[in-house]
């Protein structure tokens, strides 16, 4: 059985992960090493549990820029998915059943870009009021400004991803609207705040797609590392669904789907954190609890098709998902350091395509 446990590739050594996972659970350390333990544990022990470890609550599914490699640009997102912004009251039920089942962490971010919401700072604090240990979230840095981050660090946000795509030009291509100046000094700044304020959290992941960093990637490295926690890239996926010879890996079993509930912003329950489509919807948290979804008849039926190896058969956003594609490394020499560098086989790596 193959079964790959998604996760970033690692840019730094394998010792600066350690001390950025140290960082992420402090204060309550041992909570989260049981959490990574279930993550990676449950999957291949096929075990549910009356809810998952982690629940993506989806607060925007707007997005405020247009990058050329990003499927909330395409057509086919404006027709399906709704645009819209997560209501308050709906939230804080989603929350309240999770805090009930002792959820260990929730992501405020899948889609759109999480900090366009004016509740925000509320969400976050009634989350860790409610006593969820990890908050996190992912944000293109554009709608956020150093007096917000100040607000979310207050209201307790554990850990916070950015997505930043190489440097001068070529970030300004790909995100746009946003200037590289302006949201690299952004970086630094938040830096200082957590420093006047004595705070570790929330820990800063800077990410990027790798052929934006390919050209010098010690250079990236070098000017992030004194401001945030770590710095990973990412393979280049086919968010836009332009591949058409795709190799699978013949006994793919996904794990997601013993990891984590996806909520979209209007509150429908997407299969996983890949279906970002919305093409096989599997319950309403407006309607249903959020046990009786993930229990339910619908994902029961795509964890069984997957014991069958049979997921990129039977379901569209498996056909779609980049986990079970077969994947080659390159060892790319930097100079410092030697890096793995992971793409999926057959994909370009030229940004939009």
């Amino acid at each position: 059985m193959s079964m790959k446990i998604n996760q970033d590739q690692i840019v730094p050594s394998r010792w600066q992960r350690i001390i950025f996972d140290c960082r992420r659970g402090q204060g309550h350390l041992f909570s989260y090493l049981m959490n990574r333990f279930r993550w990676h544990g449950y999957p291949r022990m096929r075990y549910t549990g009356r809810l998952p470890d982690h629940v993506d609550v989806e607060i925007s599914s707007v997005c405020n820029m247009q990058c050329p490699m990003c499927y909330t640009t395409t057509e086919e997102y404006k027709k399906k998915v709704k645009r819209t912004l997560m209501d308050l009251e709906l939230f804080k039920k989603i929350i309240d059943q999770c805090a009930q089942e002792k959820v260990f962490s929730i992501r405020l971010s899948l889609r759109g870009e999480a900090f366009i919401h004016p509740n925000i700072v509320e969400m976050i604090g009634y989350a860790k009021q409610k006593g969820i240990c990890e908050v996190s979230t992912l944000t293109n840095n554009l709608a956020l400004t150093p007096e917000k981050f100040e607000e979310v660090m207050k209201a307790g946000l554990d850990w916070l991803t950015i997505s930043f795509d190489g440097t001068g030009e070529t970030y300004e291509q790909i995100r746009k609207p946003a200037i590289f100046t302006e949201s690299y000094k952004k970086i630094m700044d938040y830096k200082k705040i957590k420093e006047r304020n004595h705070s570790v959290k929330p820990v800063i992941r800077i990410q990027s797609v790798w052929p934006a960093i390919e050209k010098d990637p010690e250079g990236f490295i070098e000017l992030f590392k004194p401001y945030v926690d770590e710095i990973v890239s990412n393979p280049l996926v086919d968010y836009l669904h332009k591949d058409s010879e795709i190799e699978y890996e013949s006994d793919f079993e996904c794990p997601v789907l013993y990891q984590r509930m996806v909520i979209g912003a209007d509150g429908i329950v997407l299969l996983c954190s890949n279906d970002e489509m919305c093409d096989y919807p599997i319950g309403d948290t407006n309607l249903e609890s959020l046990t009786n979804i993930w229990q339910g008849k619908k994902l029961r039926k795509a964890r069984m098709y997957h014991r069958q190896h049979r997921g990129v058969q039977k379901m569209v956003p498996c056909r779609h998902c980049y986990l079970p594609r077969k994947t080659e490394t390159h060892i790319v020499n930097t100079g410092q350091r030697k890096l793995n560098v992971e793409k999926l086989k057959g994909r370009t790596d030229e940004i939009g395509k």
